[in-house]
């Protein structure tokens, strides 16, 4: 493996991401030196020149090569809080029924639909959850260095939910259980409700063959 002098990559690399961009082309592993001592910047880039040891502080999974300013953000996903403790146990689960064509509860008259479960409890309680999809939008506008306009952030359209009730084990239903219930019976709904509020007695009842078992 070729040896490098310190004093010739100081004279032929001066900055800190000239050298970062020559490892990276020559080794490919990113160096974090912008604001490390100077002497130290080229030592550790000799010794991943060299393919000896360099220090986990100075290994970056950045690209020497990005300006980060020059990088649209992006948000972050939001985290689903977790599964109720009020609802019952997901052992006492005796139907399921998956929708992949429901309005999206931002714009119902869209387009755009969404996926959502719903399980019944041996409670006779409904629940409904809506599992996604997710969009990712541009928000706002701006001039990049190269004169190109581009987006200020990326952002989501995010209409998933926690599991929520949607019938209650008395036959009354929430606020937006009602809603749901009111389209899932009816024709836009495609009568679906008879799958969702499946009774398992009914089901078993078909399949019987031994009356005495």
């Amino acid at each position: 493996m070729a040896t490098y002098d310190i004093d010739a990559l100081k004279s032929d690399l001066p900055t800190a991401k000239e050298l970062a961009q020559f490892v990276y082309d020559r080794t490919q592993i990113a160096l974090d030196l912008v604001g490390k001592p100077k002497d130290d910047q080229y030592q550790v880039a000799k010794n991943a020149l060299e393919g000896k040891k360099v220090p986990a502080d100075y290994i970056t999974n950045d690209n020497p090569y990005v300006d980060k300013r020059e990088l649209i953000p992006v948000d972050e996903i939001k985290k689903l809080p977790p599964r109720s403790e009020d609802l019952p146990p997901i052992e006492s689960r005796v139907n399921f029924f998956g929708a992949t064509n429901m309005p999206h509860p931002f714009d119902p008259q869209s387009d755009k639909k969404v996926q959502i479960n719903f399980w019944k409890y041996d409670s006779g309680l409904i629940t409904f959850q809506i599992m996604g999809p997710l969009e990712q939008v541009a928000i706002g506008e701006r001039i990049n260095k190269f004169g190109q306009t581009v987006p200020e952030k990326y952002s989501y359209i995010d209409p998933r939910t926690e599991e929520s009730v949607l019938r209650r084990p008395d036959g009354t239903f929430t606020e937006k259980g009602r809603g749901l219930y009111a389209f899932c019976s009816g024709e836009k709904g495609a009568g679906i409700w008879s799958m969702i509020d499946k009774s398992t007695m009914a089901i078993a009842a078909k399949n019987i063959t031994n009356p005495w078992a």
